[in-house]
């Protein structure tokens, strides 16, 4: 019985999604930059795909443009605005992924920025006081921070944060690549936000950013006028269609998505806690407010070795991980965790899909509870 309880690294590719890449992967070959109607056909796909994304976040078409992915697209905002804006002073968190962290940090040794980060507690949870402080002292600066941690699934209040940022005069960027599938993202809380197809049922490789009319990115990537001219390259068409796709039916789904989700966090959350009473439920994991409903994330007693279990529940069929898959197979174990400085940086993430069953992460459990010597097959549905 195969289990993929991984989905916050990457999801299963939706039949819609590939019906409607299809016709652009054989006999709609052209290139969108080329003047031929192959090219205009092509062209045609990219921007109504442009304009689909557009009003499904109510913004304008240009202020969207199409990258590679998650990790392209914060390095290209974050780079693009310090660059373009001349930004001294960014603000973020010890929880953000690495394509955040790892630019910020080597713009701040070059000596191009001066880099601070807000302090955090054991849930993973920052006092906005400090924020505005931070800005007080900072008002031209940039703050940086996710919507839905990676790794816990925190849920941030990028809305308050938004509006301390209008109100400095700073711009706010937010890392919503895990917010889209759970329908959480507000992009009118954000100068600048990111979003990756294969979070939400679409393919690898393609992902957007959202650029506020009121915010300037200098390119990331030039030798081409493609993408507004902030982009150059030749589009990945089917790969954008696909994508489109895929928003599309996470926004008409994800009512149906969220309850889904919300269901099956909750039935493995109980039986955690009944299988092995000493579970530690990380940041506000085990919540379905306070985390979204598609990621859990665990430690085990502090015998258990977290890193063998990984295989040991793959051995079995079961698909997790021991952070994001940036980080995964790390010997230093996930920065997120150890930021919250509970003894220990080793833990376990589980993530949910809207094809998740509750057999799936009752077998899951039932491994659990046997690699901590408390085996049972007792609370499933």
């Amino acid at each position: 019985m195969d289990i993929y309880l991984d989905n916050a690294a990457t999801t299963q590719l939706d039949p819609e999604v590939l019906a409607a890449m299809l016709p652009y992967m054989t006999g709609l070959c052209g290139n969108p930059s080329s003047v031929h109607r192959y090219g205009c056909q092509a062209k045609a796909a990219v921007e109504k795909a442009r304009k689909t994304i557009a009003r499904l976040f109510d913004v304008s078409p240009s202020e969207i443009v199409f990258t590679s992915g998650g990790t392209e697209g914060n390095n290209m905002l974050l780079r693009g605005i310090i660059e373009a804006v001349q930004i001294a002073d960014v603000l973020t968190t010890p929880l953000e992924h690495l394509s955040v962290r790892v630019p910020l940090e080597a713009l701040a040794k070059a000596g191009k920025i001066s880099l601070s980060y807000v302090g955090v507690n054991q849930n993973g949870d920052f006092r906005l006081e400090e924020v505005a402080q931070w800005l007080s002292e900072h008002p031209n600066g940039l703050v940086s921070c996710m919507q839905v941690n990676h790794e816990m699934g925190n849920i941030t209040d990028v809305v308050a944060i938004g509006q301390l940022c209008q109100s400095a005069g700073a711009f706010f960027h937010s890392d919503t690549i895990q917010a889209i599938y759970c329908g959480l993202l507000d992009l009118g809380s954000c100068h600048l936000a990111v979003g990756s197809a294969h979070k939400i049922h679409g393919p690898k490789g393609v992902g957007f950013v959202y650029i506020d009319a009121k915010a300037s990115v200098a390119p990331f990537i030039t030798g081409g006028s493609q993408e507004l001219n902030m982009r150059g390259g030749t589009e990945n068409v089917a790969y954008i269609v696909g994508m489109a796709k895929a928003l599309e039916i996470a926004f008409r789904d994800r009512e149906k998505i969220a309850t889904h989700l919300a269901a099956v966090k909750q039935h493995m959350v109980a039986l955690l806690k009944r299988a092995i009473p000493d579970i530690i439920f990380n940041g506000h994991s085990a919540s379905c407010t306070q985390s979204s409903p598609h990621l859990l994330n665990i430690s085990l007693p502090a015998a258990q070795a977290h890193d063998m279990l990984v295989y040991h529940l793959d051995i079995h069929g079961i698909a997790a991980s021991t952070g994001s898959a940036c980080t995964s197979g790390s010997a230093l174990g996930s920065p997120v965790i150890a930021a919250l400085q509970k003894g220990t940086n080793h833990a376990i993430r589980f993530s949910f899909s809207k094809y998740t069953t509750f057999a799936e992460v009752e077998k899951a459990v039932d491994l659990l509870a046997e690699w901590c010597g408390n085996p049972t097959s007792h609370g499933r549905r």
